[in-house]
């Protein structure tokens, strides 16, 4: 007897981290945030010989957003769980404590609209 396809459930879907700033630079668009994406890394040239080049700061967060009315903000996006590295921790700390820019870290969207509303609320 042959076997028919069947879709059997396996659980939540795994969200990545793409999946998580997706979400998250739609809702800061409708929200009339402008965001700014802050490439860090290395990256070979194009060419015959290809050098490599570094790219921004290390720790440096994803994302910076502006609005017209609210107090600009850092963003970095995580899938679902993951942790910061320390190079990141301590980029972010000096950022809040030396500069007292508000950064935000993500790990899910839903994270993101409370943490939203308290910044545009000045708190």
């Amino acid at each position: 007897m042959a076997r028919g396809f069947r879709l059997t459930p396996q659980g939540q879907p795994r969200l990545s981290e793409n999946d998580v700033e997706r979400a998250c630079l739609d809702l800061l668009g409708l929200r009339g945030w402008y965001t700014i994406r802050l490439q860090v890394g290395l990256f070979r040239t194009l060419g015959e010989r290809g050098h490599m080049i570094r790219v921004g700061t290390p720790g440096l967060p994803d994302y910076v957003a502006v609005h017209e009315k609210h107090r600009a903000f850092f963003m970095e996006t995580k899938a679902p769980g993951k942790r910061l590295s320390k190079e990141q921790e301590k980029t972010q700390w000096a950022i809040r404590e030396c500069y007292r820019i508000a950064v935000v870290s993500i790990d899910r969207v839903e994270q993101l609209a409370p943490w939203l509303d308290a910044h545009e609320a000045g708190t």
